[in-house]
């Protein structure tokens, strides 16, 4: 596999990083394709514009991985702000009934997110696990979240 080193005037270096962001209240509203799909082209749209390149996107029925590279010009908090903050504007904005049953208020994705930084060793392994390995929580058996009632009852 061969590495390109982003280069400028004054550096030589990669910069590349995983995230996975989860729904507010991580409902599984990645369970309707058109959420999955519009979702997807929010997030691609604001990295192209903040000329970020996402190798590789996949979604489980309550999260959403992203796999960046050649961020030199943007920190790893930079880059979750910039895809999670467009996508959910533009989907509450446009598409808020899709999955107005699922969320209410202004919330999207919740406060929060993974990221871990990827160097060269393992970028093949992460582009592969965003891509390919999301199947296993399609196959798992859907439950609907339960309630503080029902975690009371025994």
């Amino acid at each position: 596999m061969h590495i390109e080193l982003l280069r400028s005037s004054h550096s030589v270096g990669e910069a590349n990083y995983h995230h996975a962001f989860t729904p507010a209240y991580r409902r599984c509203i990645f369970a309707d394709e058109l959420v999955r799909i519009l979702t997807r082209d929010y997030i691609l749209a604001a990295a192209n514009r903040h000329k970020i390149t996402v190798a590789a996107i996949g979604f489980g029925p309550d999260h959403c991985h992203t796999f960046t590279t050649k961020c030199k010009n943007h920190s790893v908090v930079q880059v979750a702000k910039l895809l999670k903050g467009f996508s959910s504007r533009m989907m509450r904005k446009h598409h808020r009934d899709l999955f107005m049953d699922k969320l209410y208020g202004k919330k999207f994705w919740s406060g929060g997110y993974f990221y871990r930084t990827v160097g060269a060793v393992n970028s093949f392994t992460v582009h592969r696990y965003v891509e390919e390995s999301q199947g296993k929580h399609w196959t798992a058996k859907q439950e609907e979240q339960k309630t503080l009632i029902q975690f009371g009852a025994k």
